[in-house]
């Protein structure tokens, strides 16, 4: 029956879906599905067309990258592949800020909504996301499922930044049989909750937040929960090596992290090989992996990733600098028969987890989910070093004023613990860490 009802969800259900709602997440699902087992030549072939397609757009219709070449002196013609793509200069979020948005983005025939993210940088940046590039996303939100043994219409547990689904959604959701949990209260009792959900409704997989799910398992440990699942798919904030541990020991299942960012980029996920390597999506976006100057270093060492959306959307993103460090794979393929490249790991984005007086716990995540949407802040750090009490750190932007704080505050205590007290810092910088990582939410507390 689950083999019947994922057919038809594949080949009728979505399709209809994505007609009625102006989407194409099935058709770019299907391709990129198949693409995954081509071989690596035919991929780049692929990659390299889109590649030309993208900068030509970009450089016509876009102001900002037209001025960007031009005053670099770039020749956007003689861009003939992903291996020329260190020749052009690299795009920080802080240029993109400031031409946006007429400076940066341009027309499509699609619908487009703007999102606000920081992801677990720390650093709120707006980006605009048509319904075709979204698509694109989604449908490597699939598939990166489909790395833990998922399958479509298969029922799972899913945490998420917000309960209010609307209509859509919520239809989805019954669709796909997810039963969408909240990663903001994460609660003994709520997470109690949880538990009991994966028993009475039989859920099979687990899928969110690397914080969260570390949480959940924490306390299934905790209580004696013995019900494995089939498999477990991280994302967003780190998979911390204790955290892998935790998680599988608790769920007795494997765990397939993923690699994105909010800016509409699916980037890689595992698949299931023991060393945990991550296949790069090379049909959607091109990955480098720099130094400081944005020079290729070789696959094995580490640097600054780079990334290029293979579809110009309605922001094009090229040599896009994410904010992230990892390492190339020295591998030209995996064992199990997929042919995109590998990133060996992704050593950036490093966080904790603030646990609130009530006992609620506040991943990163739930942070970003508030202040990436204030735009009068340019970066902030969350450090705990008492059970009672975070300060904020944060860098100011020109436009800002004490009523954002105010507000700011306010989400903070309404959705994580309202008896926590909540300070603000104003800085002028926050620095990186002495290990050159990025970590924006601090804490000495331990539950």
């Amino acid at each position: 029956m689950s083999y019947l009802y994922s057919k038809l969800l594949t080949n009728i259900v979505l399709p209809l879906g994505d007609v009625l709602t102006r989407n194409q997440i099935m058709k770019y699902y299907n391709l990129y599905d198949k693409m995954q087992w081509m071989n690596k030549h035919s991929i780049r072939a692929y990659q390299d067309n889109k590649l030309i397609e993208t900068l030509s757009i970009a450089y016509k219709e876009v102001p900002f990258y037209n001025n960007l070449y031009t005053k670099h002196g770039v020749d956007i013609n003689s861009i003939k592949t992903i291996n020329d793509l260190h020749r052009l200069p690299v795009v920080t979020k802080s240029d993109l800020r400031k031409s946006y948005p007429d400076g940066c983005t341009r027309s499509t025939k699609f619908p487009w909504r703007e999102y606000c993210t920081s992801g677990s940088s720390g650093n709120p940046f707006a980006v605009r996301v048509d319904n075709e590039t979204m698509s694109m996303a989604r449908a490597l939100m699939f598939l990166r499922a489909d790395y833990s043994g998922w399958n479509i219409g298969d029922p799972y547990l899913q945490t998420g930044m917000s309960l209010d689904r609307g209509i859509v959604r919520k239809l989805k959701d019954i669709l796909l049989k997810v039963e969408y949990a909240s990663a903001f209260d994460l609660s003994d009792r709520v997470l109690d909750m949880y538990l009991d959900l994966i028993e009475r409704k039989k859920l099979d997989y687990f899928m969110g937040y690397a914080g969260s799910l570390y949480c959940v398992a924490e306390r299934a440990l905790a209580v004696g929960f013995n019900t494995p699942l089939k498999g477990v798919v991280s994302w967003g904030d780190n998979l911390y090596a204790h955290y892998r541990e935790k998680i599988e020991r608790a769920f007795k299942c494997r765990v397939t992290d993923t690699y994105g960012c909010g800016e509409g980029i699916q980037i890689a996920a595992q698949c299931g090989r023991d060393d945990g390597a991550y296949h790069i999506f090379m049909p959607h976006v091109a990955l480098e992996v720099v130094d400081d100057d944005g020079n290729p270093v070789p696959p094995g060492h580490g640097g600054n990733i780079v990334l290029t959306r293979l579809h110009p959307g309605a922001m094009p993103l090229i040599r896009y600098w994410v904010g992230d460090i990892g390492v190339k794979s020295g591998e030209e393929s995996c064992p199990c028969g997929r042919g995109f490249e590998l990133l060996a790991k992704v050593e950036g984005r490093d966080t904790d987890v603030v646990v609130t007086p009530r006992g609620n716990r506040l991943i990163v995540h739930f942070f970003t989910g508030i202040f990436e949407y204030y735009k009068s802040i340019d970066t902030f750090k969350v450090i705990q070093e008492e059970r009672s009490r975070i300060t904020v750190l944060i860098v100011p932007c020109p436009n800002f004023r004490l009523e954002h704080w105010e507000s700011l505050k306010s989400e903070i205590l309404e959705k994580g613990d309202p008896d926590l007290h909540v300070d603000m810092k104003l800085v002028d910088e926050i620095p990186l860490e002495r290990s050159n990582k990025r970590r924006f939410v601090v804490s000495t507390i331990r539950s």
